[in-house]
């Protein structure tokens, strides 16, 4: 019984360990995006707003990074407050773009639960609502405030900005 209650404190830390790190790497990297200015024709970048359950009461602050890994492949990482608690989860989206709107799906397994969301986003609004066994409803966000402009020193490539991490940790294109 007392190397089960060991086993179960190490696995206790190693993930609160992890969130942490998780947090810690998602706001520097949504504090670096948020500064900069919003592409016109493009929803990559930094995001804040609100999540909202559909079938109860619960919500709380929002905010996401949303960066591209291939054509129809992007990566929101996302930080959620709920009560006096927060964490950050990073979810796959597989999408295709109209215009300059990305209609996306995706597919995040937290914990025991899985968690389906299908959305939309463009260079203003990013709009998506979610589902699991326990919950359901809507994340809605806009644009931050942006704190100074591309000509501040922030470098553009091939109409992205750089530099800010990817899902994978590394700096590369948003």
């Amino acid at each position: 019984m007392k190397e089960l209650v060991k086993r179960g404190t190490v696995g206790l830390i190693a993930l609160a360990a992890a969130m942490l790190c998780g947090c810690s790497s998602f706001e520097r990297d949504w504090s670096r995006a948020a500064k900069l200015p919003a592409l016109e024709s493009d929803p990559l970048g930094a995001w804040a707003g609100t999540w909202q359950n559909t079938n109860n009461t619960h919500g709380g602050e929002l905010r996401a990074l949303l960066v591209r890994n291939s054509a129809t492949n992007y990566t929101a990482t996302f930080h959620a407050t709920w009560g006096r608690h927060s964490g950050t989860f990073r979810t796959r989206l597989k999408g295709g773009r109209t215009g300059n709107t990305l209609e996306f799906t995706g597919s995040k397994r937290l914990l025991f639960v899985r968690i389906r969301n299908v959305g939309s986003a463009n260079p203003t609004n990013f709009v998506s609502t979610y589902e699991s066994r326990f919950d359901n409803g809507t994340f809605t966000l806009t644009r931050p405030r942006q704190g100074r402009s591309r000509a501040d020193g922030e470098a553009a490539h091939g109409g992205q900005i750089l530099p800010v991490a990817t899902a994978g940790g590394s700096k590369a294109d948003l």
